[in-house]
Formats: C-alpha cells, structure tokens, sequence
C-alpha cells in the first residue's frame, strides 16, 4: 500500500455499520455470507452481475432518514472531518457497492478525475466487510504502472487515497467472501491546522 494512504480505525459499536446493515437493509445474519441467502431467495445455483446490481439498489435507495445515513454523517464529523479544520464538501450520497462472491468484476478499470473531472478530491474507501484478495478493490502501485495490488482492510477501518489520478479497479471475486462497502470523494479547504499526514494524501502525483 502507498505510503501516503492513510487507514483509519474506528470503533465499530460505536457507529455499527454492518449490524444496521444486517438487520435493517438486508436481513441477514452475515454480510459477507449474503450470497448463500441471496442464492436461496433468488433460486439459483450460481450468480451473477446483475444479482449485484439488485443488491447495490436495495442500499443505493435508502432514504436520507435511515439509520445507515445517521451513522455515515456522524462517522464522517467524527473520524474524517477534525483532520481537515472540520471544513470539508463531500458526498451526501456514497457510492454503494455489493460484490457477491464467485461473480464477476463489478467494475473495470478507471480513474475517478477522468469521470468527474476534479482533481482536488480524496477518496475514502468504507467497507462494511472484511476486504481481502479478489473481494476488495485493486489499485494501481504507482501512477501510470498498470501494475496493481488488492486494498486489504478489516471491518472497522477505511481507506483514503488517490482515486483520482489511480486506476482502480475489480477482478472475478474468487474467494468465499462477499463485500459490502460504499465509497465517496471529498474536498477541503486549505488551512494551516491541516498537517501531514492528512495535507499529503495527493501530493505524489505525477504530471
């Protein structure tokens, strides 16, 4: 992993994204086991793009008022914000992602700048699973290698880093782990209290 990414900790009673996750959104006793659910429910023997896709919507639809958004916007005031003079512009919607296990990639490779067109923002990384090997997402090691490695992380951390000017991207997830996450881009505005680490996360790019 790069040396200017920075992986977050945080208390996972204390802004329990997967228990509301579990219990409220998909109703099952696992996240990362949810493709045996999913499989009874759907009846079938094997899955594919489109069951995630089914699946991303279910979260992707939840109204501002459900519990998930409460526990996002608090998290974000309480682990992202304080690093950047609490004066921070982010996504009020994340990207939501489900990538089911033994499925197919849930998205080819691409850097967010060539989308969005901005060059000042950071992206966090927020699963809400274990991530590991070919259920989490790649990341380029350098800028322009085409060379690239999984972001492992554990429930209860994230992940900020270059999602700009990286490619990212998915592969076949060949484990027996389904990941639940959602990711976002901020911005912030520059300030002297704002120190490394936290003011280099962009700093290396090339070009």
């Amino acid at each position: 992993m790069r040396k200017e990414f920075i992986v977050l900790s945080y208390d996972v009673n204390r802004y329990p994204f997967r228990k509301t996750l579990e219990t409220h959104v998909f109703k099952v006793p696992q996240l990362e086991q949810m493709h045996l659910v999913w499989k009874k429910q759907a009846g079938k023997e094997e899955l594919n793009y489109n069951d995630n896709l089914v699946l991303r919507k279910i979260m992707q639809d939840l109204r501002d008022e459900a519990a998930f958004y409460k526990i996002y916007h608090k998290w974000i005031a309480d682990i992202i914000a304080p690093h950047y003079d609490n004066k921070i512009s982010y996504s009020k919607h994340p990207k939501m992602r489900v990538h089911l296990a033994k499925t197919g990639t849930v998205s080819d490779f691409h850097r967010d700048a060539d989308v969005t067109g901005r060059l000042d923002q950071i992206n966090c990384y927020l699963p809400f699973t274990d991530v590991f090997e070919s259920s989490t997402i790649y990341c380029e090691t350098d800028y322009n290698s085409d060379q690239y490695e999984p972001i492992n992380l554990k429930y209860g951390e994230a992940l900020l880093w270059d999602g700009g000017l990286l490619k990212h991207g998915t592969r076949f997830n060949h484990t027996d782990n389904t990941r639940v996450s959602c990711d976002f881009r901020f911005s912030y505005r520059e300030h002297p209290s704002i120190i490394p680490p936290w003011s280099e996360i962009l700093h290396s790019r090339i070009g």
